[in-house]
């Protein structure tokens, strides 16, 4: 027996699927051919474009947009107010501070953290990471770094500077290695 919470106000395209044990909460938009794993969250507002998946056990706080051909593996904290671009995978275990924008093409490795705050306990979000970027499993980007396009971050690199030169980097804290 599948028991979902599910706003009155809920909008969804043609062939959604939903799993067991979901909270949809109002003014959340679906397009079609979406699937919602098991024990998911959606926070108010949050809209998710067509042929997306959203994996089990994922939270995305309110106003998030997720766009289309999206895959959202499980385990994912999305905070409020992000942006994932088209086709954009983030693996299993990932969180993201609010305002993340994730442009077309990127891929996340599983475990990547956006950092939310300074060594000094000072708040910054805003963490853009470009098209056609990798980040490896495990790295974490302090907030409120911009990573260009076109780039790969190895895995379990710390990321606590703006890149934008393409090529590849890796390390703690990173550096450009070719």
């Amino acid at each position: 027996m599948s028991t979902n919470i599910i706003s009155s106000d809920f909008k969804t395209g043609g062939n959604f699927k939903i799993g067991h044990f979901c909270v949809i909460e109002e003014g959340v938009e679906i397009g079609n051919n979406v699937s919602i794993a098991n024990y998911t969250i959606l926070h108010k507002g949050v809209k998710i474009g067509d042929n997306s998946v959203i994996g089990s056990y994922c939270e995305i706080d309110a106003g998030c947009e997720i766009r289309k051909n999206v895959t959202v593996q499980g385990r994912i904290r999305m905070g409020s107010h992000c942006l994932v671009e088209d086709n954009v995978t983030i693996k299993y275990g990932t969180i993201l501070t609010s305002n993340v924008l994730l442009k077309e093409n990127c891929f996340l490795g599983p475990n990547v953290i956006t950092l939310g705050s300074t060594h000094k306990r000072v708040t910054v979000h805003g963490t853009i990471i470009g098209n056609n970027t990798y980040i490896g499993a495990g790295t974490k980007i302090a907030g409120g770094i911009i990573i260009g396009s076109d780039l790969t971050v190895g895995a379990l690199s710390f990321v606590n500077k703006n890149v934008d030169e393409k090529g590849v980097y890796a390390g703690t804290p990173i550096r450009k290695l070719r």
